[in-house]
């Protein structure tokens, strides 16, 4: 490798930032000397989307913010922008800045890391979706009003129970419960409805495994409703499609994430869902030099035919992996494919509780309590490379 070979890395989010630490590893000899890596994003900073509802439950939520510099340090360069079309004849993209001044970029590698955006109901169905920190804060001081307003119950509707719904709802009734105890109140004068339009919780879990944390979950006082959906919220109610109804006081909508939207205008090879379609090894349709990881990519394994979820600890094992693969692609050796991540969930239940469940050799593993609090404290802190 005489010549300098040039690594684009767009995007700082899990996926991004979890490539260019292990591209450091895996290239500590040459960097600098043999290869250059490059870290775009629009932001100047890593934003931890996965602990993005502590912004409710916290007033002061500075500590969700990373600076990008830190992820990079000396040896790898970073330049503020945002990708706006890539020219793979010609090997280079273009960097639009903030004073709209447009860069052109070379590259040998180019890495796409765009991940996804948090999707937002129809802001005609009512309530408040939780899409970014402005969001949770609204949520926040609504909570906090509702609270000391209402003359009777305080009741609280998440529309949706996937991962982010079930620890919304468990972190919003252990801090409301503080709150009302604090204001003089009883703190069973809080109720917390958990959303669920299937027909349990975890539905890619064994079954006893969705039930156990449904137990858990009502243990913390968190009622669960099962085969609902919420159509909207309006004048006081939650309306569900069967056209029953909840009373309620506030409604948070947290219905999953969707690609980032900036991949459509790229020209890119895309999924009906807006996902960017790569072969075993992240590589684009047709391309040789230029991959795609994280929520923002269509991958199957090509062992189990299993599709890669959109998930932080998926995005991880990509990044991982694809540092392995483009050395082995740049030194002309043989690169191993892409594998599904193996079957493990962590949840926090809240500031004193957690829920991990993992699946190996056909046999599930659960553990609870304080101690899986911790796993999933340290999931997180992995996720966002925290040291």
């Amino acid at each position: 490798m005489e010549n300098v070979i040039k690594i684009v890395v767009v995007g700082g989010g899990y996926a991004g930032i979890n490539l260019i630490e292990s591209l450091k590893k895996e290239f500590h000899k040459e960097l600098k000397r043999n290869i250059r890596i490059i870290l775009v994003d629009k932001n100047t900073f890593h934003f931890k989307k996965v602990k993005l509802f502590k912004g409710i439950v916290n007033e002061n939520v500075s500590d969700l913010h990373v600076p990008l510099k830190h992820y990079c340090r000396s040896v790898i360069e970073f330049i503020q922008g945002e990708l706006t079309a890539i020219n793979s004849e010609e090997q280079n993209v273009l960097i639009t800045r903030e004073d709209e001044s447009v860069i052109h970029l070379d590259f040998d590698r180019l890495v796409l890391a765009l991940g996804s955006v948090v999707r937002e109901a129809d802001p005609e169905r009512g309530g408040i979706s939780l899409k970014g920190l402005e969001s949770a804060q609204c949520i926040r001081q609504q909570l906090l009003e509702k609270m000391l307003s209402a003359k009777s119950n305080l009741r609280v509707v998440i529309a949706g129970s996937g991962i982010t719904g079930i620890e919304t709802a468990a972190e919003v009734g252990s801090w409301l419960k503080e709150e009302t105890e604090k204001a003089g109140r009883k703190p069973n004068s809080v109720e917390v409805f958990l959303i669920n339009d299937k027909q349990r919780l975890l539905y890619g879990a064994p079954e006893k495994i969705g039930k156990r944390l449904q137990s858990r979950l009502m243990r913390h006082g968190i009622k669960v409703m099962h085969n609902k959906k919420v159509e909207r919220f309006l004048d006081g109610k939650v309306i569900f499609s069967d056209n029953t109804e909840l009373k309620a006081d506030v409604c948070v909508w947290t219905v999953g994430l969707k690609p980032h939207p900036s991949i459509f205008d790229l020209g890119l090879s895309l999924t009906e869902e807006g996902k960017i379609k790569v072969d075993s090894w992240y590589r684009l349709v047709k391309s040789e030099n230029i991959y795609a990881i994280g929520d923002c990519i269509h991958v199957v394994d090509p062992i189990s035919g299993t599709v890669a979820a959109m998930s932080c600890k998926e995005a991880i094992s990509q990044a991982q992996r694809l540092a392995q693969i483009m050395k082995s692609h740049i030194r002309g050796d043989q690169a191993s494919v892409h594998q599904t991540y193996p079957d493990l969930i962590c949840i926090g239940l809240g500031p004193k509780d957690g829920f991990v469940w993992a699946q190996k050799w056909g046999v599930d593993f659960v553990l609870s309590g304080k101690l899986a609090e911790k796993i999933r404290e340290y999931t997180w802190n992995i996720a966002s490379i925290a040291r």
